[in-house]
């Protein structure tokens, strides 16, 4: 009996130590173009955009974020014509998307729009957390998604933070 309930009392440990994660975040260089910062619960992907060089998420808790550069080529078209774009191809992708929010920021010193957008995907509610900022040379496309009002909730300080802590290289 003793032996069963030490081994419980370890299992039980080790179960509560290891769900655990550290709540510094890890700067991630994406080609040597920009850097941004996530959680150490998120790892790296490779298969949620085609050709973006920051792509990370936690399947788990169904929540990711993207991140790409723009090439110089399409900086003729301004700031307001990039996030348009980016909308579009997002609202329709989207079943009846949803814009709550969009707002002038100013991140890692760099000029942007920041929208809040929301919308069903295979009969779930899929939230966005989309920035696109003007830099020196190329446009900067940030997205963070997660599933469900509960989590867009629960994982808001996190958005915030990956967003904010965007820095042009």
């Amino acid at each position: 009996m003793k032996y069963l309930l030490y081994t419980l009392f370890c299992f039980g440990l080790f179960a509560e130590v290891g769900c655990k994660y550290s709540n510094k975040y890890e700067v991630v260089n994406a080609n040597n173009e920009f850097t941004v910062s996530v959680p150490p619960w998120m790892s790296e992907q490779h298969d949620l955009e085609e050709g973006a060089p920051f792509q990370y998420a936690n399947r788990f808790r169904n929540f990711y974020a993207i991140g790409s550069a723009e090439n110089d080529s399409l900086q003729g078209q301004g700031l307001s014509q990039m996030v348009r774009h980016h909308l579009q191809v997002l609202t329709q992708a989207l079943k009846n998307p949803v814009i709550t929010d969009s707002t002038d920021v100013t991140i890692g010193g760099l000029k942007g729009v920041r929208v809040e957008l929301y919308g069903k995907m295979n009969d779930e509610n899929i939230y966005f957390s989309e920035v696109v900022l003007k830099g020196k040379k190329k446009f900067y496309h940030i997205s963070v998604w997660t599933r469900g009002e509960d989590r867009k909730l629960r994982y808001k300080d996190d958005v915030n933070q990956i967003l904010n802590s965007f820095t042009e290289l």
